[in-house]
């Protein structure tokens, strides 16, 4: 009998149970899995010898697989980035729609050996933004079709959108309505390659302010239509991240992570505008959003999915995006993260 694997399911009735009961507590409240709990294990000379601080890292840390968009490097840098990104651990990646462009076709199968050698998962590719009205409907439906079919050739997971709206304007509660349909369907195209549709709610968007996210949540089918909710802009946008959390935890079909800095939402609080400066983004724990409080509903709503970092309109360190992109790793881990 695999008698941590029973541990972990609430099972008192073996004999490592019996023999080890404080780690079994320890073990069946936290829902530590397997691999991590016989690496902790292991640091001690038994099983039954873990240290208090073994015990308590391997119960602190987070179960969700992190990964980063290669939106940090020039495009032209692709390759690096892609290195850059799996040398440092990160588990999966997001990609820019420009990549279906230069993939498609008889590279795509070239492009998908180079991520399984670099152990990088295709989580998410960025797909255009969508008109509010169907005037360019066609031409939108053709580009989702093209990115979904590459998407799903890589084996990856989510298509995200945003839309073309404009965050202060009030708009007639039909052509919200008329809109949320036209997801809809995006959302059931993107079903049909087995994959999944994700809405972004992006500075300069509807999706900017709560009111407005609150409204495309509601004219949408939440089983075509998923959130990804981007800490950074929710928070530039006044919204409460970890509220959105709480609120659409079960549409979160992925999270993004960055840092807001300090001059930057200053600048959008008192003058109102949507891209008040240049640099909007910095590394995580070097700006104002609230991570423990972010870490915290997560862990409430047990929200287990992929968190993405993706740090763009930043400042450049002088070691270029992998510095930023080390920071960001090491600022994971102290949040209680597995990278």
């Amino acid at each position: 009998m695999d008698y941590s694997r029973a541990a972990r399911h609430g099972r008192n009735d073996s004999p490592w149970v019996r023999t080890h009961p404080v780690v079994h507590f320890r073990v069946g409240l936290n829902k530590v899995n397997r691999r991590d709990f016989l690496r902790f294990a292991t640091a001690g000379t038994t099983v039954g010898l873990l240290t208090p601080s073994q015990l308590s890292l391997a119960a602190d840390q987070l179960p969700n697989p992190v990964g980063y968009a290669v939106i940090s490097w020039p495009d032209q840098d692709l390759p690096t980035a892609l290195q850059a990104i799996s040398s440092l651990g990160f588990q999966g990646v997001q990609l820019l729609d420009w990549v279906t462009n230069t993939y498609q076709g008889v590279r795509t199968a070239e492009f998908a050996r180079q991520l399984a050698e670099l152990k990088l998962q295709p989580v998410l590719l960025s797909a255009h933004r969508i008109s509010l009205t169907d005037e360019h409907h066609e031409d939108e439906v053709a580009r989702l079709h093209a990115d979904a079919a590459f998407l799903q050739k890589l084996g990856g997971r989510c298509l995200q959108i945003s839309d073309n709206g404009e965050p202060k304007r009030a708009y007639p509660r039909d052509v919200i309505l008329s809109f949320g349909e036209r997801l809809n369907r995006l959302g059931k195209l993107a079903g049909d390659y087995g994959l999944q549709l994700g809405y972004h709610p992006h500075t300069g968007t509807i999706g900017q302010t709560r009111e407005g996210l609150g409204q495309i949540m509601e004219a949408t089918d939440p089983a075509r239509v998923k959130l990804i909710a981007d800490v950074g802009h929710l928070l530039l946008g006044g919204s409460d991240p970890a509220e959105v959390i709480r609120t659409y935890h079960e549409r979160l079909v992925a999270m993004h992570f960055k840092d807001v800095r300090r001059d930057t939402l200053e600048l959008a609080r008192r003058e109102g505008k949507s891209y008040p400066s240049k640099f909007l983004f910095c590394e995580i724990g070097k700006g104002e959003v609230n991570f423990t409080g972010i870490v915290d509903a997560i862990r409430e709503v047990r929200y287990e999915g992929w968190i993405i970092i993706e740090l763009d309109a930043y400042e450049h360190r002088p070691g270029g995006p992998q510095t930023s992109a080390e920071m960001n790793r090491d600022a994971m881990r102290r949040l209680g993260f597995r990278i």
